[in-house]
């Protein structure tokens, strides 16, 4: 069909413009109706170091899109009679032991990322240690109230798959969900023996600032696990095969009735315009569902239109977002198919660009330092010192900084109540600009100094972050994608822990440990411990 291979042709040519971007030395993409894979792009390497290139069979970590396999083998469950989502997982499994101050957590809490638990920092990559961890952490919220997403919660709900039907989770969503699907080249847990035969994982060399498309890129930190909130390798090819079975609507692995209510949504996620159900954002006129994913050196994105009967897997070994590049593949493929204009491939915006530069220029003073912002054209230039930096928009009104120093933090900005810039963060310094005229700073309690500093640990997805005093508040500030999670106000508790967040009902908690010459030496973060590096 000469018009679905023009349109698979420019899907690659978009993903070419905006691989350099994403962190990633390689990709693939594939696209499926409902009775057969239409095709797959591939671009880049599987590793760089040895020039070996991204095949259609190349396999990837398909990470969180790992939740809707285990949360269709708990509907399996619940349609044979062995399990009810609605019984407290405490009953189910005898030896789990929760916190429960807001009253039971169910199954369908876990399922549906509204149990109040926390996220997980991923320090016990087994499943059942993770769970007994949690009998130490307390829910933030009754279950159900809202919306928080929890990797603890899905390693949960493999113990409790584990438990009903005496299988451990890999083998289970092998017999259940891999080999009826023909996945024959996919498997549920990451052991030392696929790391022969997958993409190598690639992340930016510092992991202790946001990342920058200059950083270079090192292999990313290899674990061994099976839990079922993140640990299937698959490639693109089967991975097509599992969004042909969501396309028509769990057939020959779910009743009807079980996808329904597999992609019933329950509650307003994290990600807009969708809502959470099990396993999977639905959109809110249910005509889509999708899921992202990501694990130690590889994101990946699954949408499937379920209205067009159309879906498109994007897997790729190393980071960035996927968004943009899965719906013009979705858009242009579907265009072919049906014969219209095939939408004109695009290249990324400059990230130098700040068409409204001229808004953050002025002078920003405050702790010891003088920033000028100049707009020029439109670049937003800072000078400090000796330093000229040209900014580049990271999201809002925050700016990654490509200085070798600078670049620990983002610089960002806030606005008085008439929208003008006002005032400017950076790491630990509160700098006012020349139209504050606002308060002082409130004085910080002089027993938080003790804290301030950096700390390397055990979590994968944070493996460091520093601790601050700026503008009287207790900062925690790490690298993190979602820009308003990567500095978060630490909240005194009365048992001298921090609740991390400043809403109330975030469960995250944190308590400074072993004191030396006026220093904490460790950050027990969710049971895990950080340490302070020497690293400023």
């Amino acid at each position: 069909m000469p018009g679905l291979e023009e349109a698979f042709d420019r899907v690659g040519a978009f993903l070419e413009h905006r691989l350099p971007l994403m962190h990633a030395p390689g990709a693939a993409i594939a696209m499926t109706d409902r009775t057969e894979l239409l095709g797959v792009v591939v671009r880049g390497f599987a590793d760089a170091a040895s020039g070996t290139p991204v095949r259609p069979e190349t396999r990837f970590q398909i990470g969180s899109i790992s939740k809707s396999f285990a949360a269709i083998v708990a509907l399996q469950e619940v349609e044979a009679g062995r399990l009810d989502l609605h019984v407290p997982v405490t009953e189910v499994v005898p030896w789990v032991e929760l916190p429960q101050p807001f009253g039971s957590i169910t199954l369908h809490h876990l399922l549906s990322h509204t149990s109040g638990l926390a996220t997980g920092t991923e320090a016990v990559l087994s499943g059942p240690g993770a769970v007994w961890n949690l009998r130490h952490l307390a829910p933030g919220f009754p279950p159900g109230e809202r919306f928080w997403y929890s990797n603890d919660g899905y390693k949960l709900v493999g113990v409790v798959l584990e438990h009903v039907t005496g299988m451990p989770i890999h083998e289970l969503l092998n017999e259940r969900l891999l080999h009826p699907l023909g996945m024959a080249h996919s498997t549920a847990a990451i052991t030392n023996n696929v790391r022969t035969d997958q993409a190598t994982g690639y992340a930016t060399l510092f992991d202790d600032r946001p990342p920058h498309i200059a950083h270079p890129l090192v292999e990313a930190r290899w674990i061994v696990c099976n839990t079922a909130d993140g640990s299937i390798v698959s490639d693109a090819i089967d991975m097509a095969a599992y969004a042909r079975l969501l396309l028509n609507r769990g057939a020959g692995v779910l009743s009807p009735e079980s996808f329904d209510r597999l992609t019933t949504p329950v509650i307003e996620s994290d990600v807009g315009g969708y809502r959470y159900a099990y396993g999977l954002d639905v959109s809110l006129d249910r005509q889509e569902i999708r899921h992202s994913g990501g694990m130690l050196g590889f994101t990946a994105l699954m949408a499937c239109r379920l209205d067009r009967g159309l879906a498109c897997v994007m897997l790729v070994n190393g980071g960035g977002d996927r968004r943009e590049t899965v719906e013009f593949a979705l858009q242009t493929v579907e265009a072919g198919l049906v014969g219209d204009p095939l939408p004109e491939v695009t290249y990324p915006p400059d990230a130098a660009s700040t068409p409204d530069a001229s808004s953050f220029a002025g002078t920003y003073r405050g702790d010891g330092r003088e920033l000028t912002l100049v707009a020029r054209g439109d670049r937003l230039v800072l000078h400090e010192d000796d330093v000229e930096v040209i900014l580049e928009r990271a999201e809002g009104d925050a700016f990654l900084v490509p200085h070798p120093e600078l670049g620990r933090f983002q610089l960002s900005f806030a606005r008085d109540a008439e929208g003008h810039v006002f005032e400017a963060f950076h790491g630990g310094d509160w700098l006012p600009g020349d139209s504050y005229d606002g308060p002082g700073p409130p004085t910080a309690p002089v027993r938080w100094r003790a804290f301030e500093g950096h700390y390397r640990g055990p979590g994968l997805w944070e493996p460091s972050f520093r601790i601050v005093i700026r503008k009287g508040m207790l900062l925690k500030i790490a690298p993190n994608e979602e820009t308003e999670e990567s500095e978060l106000e630490l909240v005194p508790l009365a048992d001298g822990s921090f609740r991390v967040g400043a809403e109330e009902w975030r469960p995250e908690r944190i308590r400074f440990e072993d004191e030396a010459a006026g220093k904490t030496l460790r950050a027990v973060l969710d049971g895990a411990s950080w340490h302070r590096t020497f690293e400023p």
